[in-house]
């Protein structure tokens, strides 16, 4: 009997296009089902129509971003914000308040290495 196992979903939440394809075809070249979105309102809104395996946020953004995403998990659904691995060029001051409640957190620039490893690890 063959049996087919199902992609992991993730959610990608970045403001940067170059950046939202890069990492989106590292994920899908590794098997992964990707949803992109460029605000956290959009990422909110997939989140509640889709279950996703690993959640992929951007802190710094001139809107809405990865904090607008954490803050309404923090409300809504608390074990979500462990599947989160945050991908950042944020200080490490500004990361302070976020980075204990997620998974990981991936310095911007990354080595694609160190992101599909951490994927790995998460899902």
């Amino acid at each position: 009997m063959i049996r087919l196992l199902k992609k992991p979903r993730i959610l990608l939440l970045d403001d940067d296009p170059s950046m939202l394809r890069l990492v989106t075809k590292l994920l899908r070249d590794q098997g992964y089902r990707v949803d992109a979105v460029t605000t956290g309102r959009q990422a909110i809104d997939k989140i509640k129509r889709f279950d996703y395996d690993a959640l992929l946020l951007d802190l710094m953004t001139p809107t809405e971003g990865g904090t607008t995403v954490i803050e309404h998990l923090r409300e809504h659904d608390p074990p979500l914000l462990k599947r989160i691995v945050l991908v950042t060029a944020a200080p490490p001051a500004g990361l302070r308040l976020v980075s204990k409640d997620v998974f990981a957190v991936v310095k911007k620039p990354f080595k694609a290495e160190e992101l599909m490893e951490t994927m790995r690890r998460l899902v």
